[in-house]
């Protein structure tokens, strides 16, 4: 509304009257918007454009009276009108209902009006299909299509904004998970059809129930869950608040039914606390998942609490992912593999591991293969299956075999693969007693990770010379020549991002000196030079291609943008930095492995992302920046305590770069523990700040996923 308050101020004053209203009307009259002006107590109606005229007429004709024509149209308008008796502030700004149930985004302020004297004039914009359609939007992402109550993403949000304060104690309450006794059976005996309208109705009961509306939240199938919090000072003990639940949740144990059925459901419920039992969902579900289970087992149509002699289960083991790079001699990437800490196991042809063979689709991105790279992924039976072969990228595609488990009757199935169109490595190979036929079947090898005869290994790749052989744990530039001596044509490891030792010679390279002076400008604290960066990009056509480029790529979001100035229009001083920073990376590192550079962003990124999830909050940018600099030294060759003496950096980012003791330290071993597999520490840093495996996973994939589409538009 201020731009119309400043339109009639500049207007005010104009000697010539007339003219002054014919542009007013010249200017409000198209407007799709309903635009209407009112004064004094009595509010009466002094203009309305032609979209508003339709309220300011009644039966008899045009009316100025807004309660009779404006008010009538909009029942709870006076309420919203700062004419009226009420003494509390009113907000110029809400929405509201006309007559026809359409919904309206209003607004007021008080201006002067042409003649002189004040007036308010009131703006109607009728958002009834965006607010239909933010609904349905809503419905689709967070409501149960079957019983229309909140789901299982409702249910993380909501917790998720509880955990702050059930960290700080202020909050206690139980999260409770049941379901329904006999259920199966309803389904077998009258169909599922009926077993839906069964649990629509559990549904509507339960939403009937004011101790209950709003609590109810469906996972799936016939299993719930009732999420409840009080304030810890409501309770006196814990003894109270185990009573107070306890006698909530028996209401629950009923007989479930339809008319003329005679099979009945009852309950089983398990049940945690919080914070006695944990304070993170997946904690607290899987307690009340064992506690469940226990009701279950002591006859059904009972409520139990979790407590510690339940414990007794082993933990679901955390599954981590990552991709690691495999490289060619001249450090160019060849692929890369999905690893994850379940790739030791024995494998089970019996078994199709859907979770693991969908990750590694999600994990690689097959909207976003590049040419000429492979992918390495676990065998999975469902390889076979009709759609896959007709969706994947098969040609890019490498099925790695665990040559420890396989039986004779197996080849048949690999020569299967093979006619498809897959190609095949093996893994966990044997020097000392190669099996040459799987070897002549394959078309890349590894040999396993114990095995260190490496004369016997230069013998097998010798006879083998038709075969790819990827040498492995190949993590530093010793490993790398020993490797590369043996015969070995592929590395995987990190023997790239290795820092250097003390330099007395620290001069940076002339062509990366204006990707060093950007880095600088990006990372000043207080604010960004504009007028300095783009006299540094303006002075090389190359970084504002390369800018622009970045700015325009999908990781970004950008469309058509042509020019520093509209970019920082588009994104702000904050993100403009941060993909400055991004440019002045990939500048200094481009005579380096491009592993540097993606391992560089995906840790940033990486941080980034789950900043939010941590324990103890911290900055996203600043994580970001951790991420981006912390391979920086290896680009440039210094160390890192020479690379701090180039660039700006916070004083708590320079603490935790030398030493183990700064606020972001621990991610800086966090992200090397990831990338090199040590799964038991990610999962010590993982409980430590409070992060479950899935929100990990998918922050890995999202970075992964945001580098892919960075890297797309090169």
């Amino acid at each position: 509304m201020n731009f119309i308050k400043s339109f009639f101020s500049r207007l005010f004053g104009n000697p010539n009257k007339d003219e002054i209203i014919n542009n007013l009307l010249g200017i409000l009259n198209p407007q799709d918007f309903e635009i209407i002006a009112v004064r004094g107590k009595s509010c009466r109606i002094v203009f309305a454009n032609e979209t508003a005229k339709s309220r300011t007429y009644t039966q008899e004709g045009h009316t100025d009276d807004c309660k009779v024509g404006l008010s009538k149209n909009f029942p709870s308008l006076c309420q919203h009108c700062p004419h009226s008796t009420r003494k509390n502030e009113i907000p110029s700004s809400f929405e509201i209902k006309d007559i026809n149930n359409r919904t309206y985004q209003a607004s007021f302020s008080d201006v002067k009006w042409v003649d002189g004297a004040a007036a308010t004039v009131f703006v109607f914009n009728d958002i009834t299909f965006e607010t239909e359609a933010k609904n349905k939007l809503f419905r689709l992402a967070y409501i149960d299509q079957l019983t229309g109550v909140p789901n299982r993403q409702k249910l993380k949000e909501d917790f998720s904004a509880l955990e702050e304060k059930i960290e700080n104690n202020e909050l206690t309450g139980i999260v409770s998970l049941f379901d329904l006794d006999h259920f199966k059976a309803i389904n077998d005996t009258y169909g599922h059809n009926t077993g839906d309208i069964v649990l629509r109705r559990l549904a509507e009961h339960f939403e009937g129930d004011s101790d209950f509306n709003g609590h109810l939240y469906r996972l799936g199938g016939d299993e719930f869950v009732l999420l409840f919090s009080d304030p810890v000072e409501r309770f006196s003990s814990p003894e109270e608040v185990e009573n107070h639940y306890s006698n909530l949740l028996n209401k629950t144990l009923r007989s479930y039914s339809l008319p003329n059925i005679e099979l009945k459901c009852t309950l089983s419920m398990g049940v945690t606390s919080f914070p006695k039992n944990g304070t993170n969902l997946s904690e607290l579900m899987r307690k009340a998942d064992i506690a469940l289970y226990q009701a279950k087992e002591a006859g059904r149509n009972q409520i139990h609490l979790f407590i510690d002699k339940y414990e007794t289960s082993p933990k679901f083991k955390d599954v981590y992912i990552n991709i690691k790079p495999i490289l060619c001699k001249d450090d160019k990437t060849f692929g890369y593999e999905l690893t994850d800490d379940t790739a030791s196991s024995v494998d089970d042809d019996d078994t199709v591991k859907l979770q693991e063979f969908n990750r590694t689709l999600e994990a690689i991105g097959l909207n976003n293969m590049e040419e000429g790279k492979y992918y390495f992924i676990p065998y999975s039976l469902q390889l076979l299956n009709p759609m896959v072969l007709k969706n994947l990228p098969v040609d890019k595609l490498v099925i790695q075999v665990n040559t420890k488990t396989i039986a004779s009757s197996d080849l048949e199935q690999y020569k299967n693969l093979r006619s498809h169109g897959y190609k095949l490595a093996l893994f966990e190979l044997s020097s000392d007693s190669p099996n040459i036929e799987l070897i002549r079947l394959a078309d890349y090898c590894k040999f396993s990770a114990d095995d260190d005869d490496l004369k016997k290994q230069r013998v097998t790749i010798a006879e083998n010379s038709d075969k790819g052989f990827i040498a492995t744990d190949v993590n530093s530039i010793s490993d790398y020549k020993v490797a590369k001596s043996v015969g070995f044509q592929y590395f995987q490891g990190f023997y790239f991002n290795q820092p250097v030792k003390e330099r007395r010679d620290k001069e940076i390279n002339p062509l990366k000196i204006n990707y060093m002076r950007l880095l600088k400008l990006s990372n000043a604290d207080d604010y960004m030079d504009f007028s300095e960066i783009s006299n540094v990009i303006s002075s090389d056509v190359a970084l504002t291609y390369k800018l622009l480029r970045i700015l325009n790529s999908a990781a970004v979001g950008l469309r058509n943008v042509s020019s520093i100035s509209a970019a920082v229009a588009y994104l702000g001083e904050g993100n403009l930095k941060k993909w400055i920073a991004v440019l002045a990376l990939r500048g200094i590192a481009e005579d380096k492995p491009l592993e540097l550079i993606r391992l560089s962003l995906i840790r940033a990124r990486f941080g980034e992302l789950l900043s939010p999830h941590f324990r103890v909050r911290r900055n996203p940018s600043k994580v970001f920046m951790v991420g981006l600099l912390s391979l920086l030294h290896i680009a440039l060759d210094v160390t890192r305590e020479q690379m701090l003496e180039d660039i700006p950096v916070d004083d708590d980012i320079r603490d935790s770069f030398i030493s183990k003791d700064g606020i972001y330290s621990e991610l800086l071993s966090f992200f090397y523990d990831y990338e090199y597999s040590n799964w038991e520490l990610v999962s010590e840093f993982s409980k430590r700040n409070s992060l479950d495996t899935s929100t990990m996973n998918d922050a890995y994939l999202e970075s992964v996923k945001w580098y892919n589409d960075l890297a797309s538009d090169e």
